[in-house]
């Protein structure tokens, strides 16, 4: 061994700072501009600016190095417990809204429906980006029924559609309207929506 080598590093090259990051940004930017059909390992390198052996280095192949960014990256959805039915599907409509408004939201809709028109198995990033979606009403409702707030039996699945549906569809026609939507109209907007779910879950 030559003098000043560290016996504790692997062999190869010495990792990037901050390729981690860059790869994974640059991997939902690619998804939400093309889509499973046109999204490639050396595309994302260049767009990271980085070499496409860095990003092998990383992740096997496009599944693995999209799965990693929409579950780890990607999903920035949260759930709180506020302590009321409605500070709590506030909080989530709210982190639905900022996020289905962002680079990194669109690439994870765009994989939805790929995943949904597609007539084959996409890859292992669609199961993960369903699971994520899959469980916060329920949790909220469990807690509001905890609570007293709710009465059981209330479907949760229809609390979920209208509102991921209101969330998706908001996305949708701001970017095909182009309005740029700000916090303020998404704070609105999460306030409406909530409202609406209220009301429905009292008339149940």
């Amino acid at each position: 061994m030559s003098p000043g080598t560290d016996p504790s590093r692997g062999r190869g090259r010495p990792r990037t700072p901050g390729a981690d990051d860059k790869i994974l940004a640059a991997a939902l930017d690619e998804y939400a501009e093309h889509g499973w059909a046109g999204f490639t390992m050396d595309a994302v390198a260049r767009r990271a600016g980085v070499g496409k052996s860095t990003v092998y280095l990383r992740w096997p192949d496009k599944d693995a190095l999209l799965t990693d960014a929409v579950t780890n990256h990607g999903i920035g959805i949260t759930t709180a417990d506020t302590g009321t039915l409605a500070g709590d599907l506030r909080h989530l409509a709210l982190s639905l809204l900022r996020q289905f408004h962002s680079t990194a939201g669109w690439a994870a809709l765009r994989v939805t429906f790929d995943v949904a028109s597609a007539h084959e198995r996409l890859g292992a990033f669609s199961a993960a980006v369903i699971q994520v979606h899959g469980r916060p009403v329920e949790q909220i409702c469990r807690r509001a029924v905890e609570r007293g707030e709710m009465v059981e039996g209330v479907p949760t699945g229809a609390i979920t559609e209208a509102i991921y549906g209101s969330a998706v569809v908001d996305a949708l026609t701001d970017r095909l309207q182009g309005r740029g939507d700000d916090d303020a109209w998404i704070q609105t907007r999460a306030d409406d929506i909530v409202a609406i779910v209220l009301r429905g879950i009292a008339g149940s």
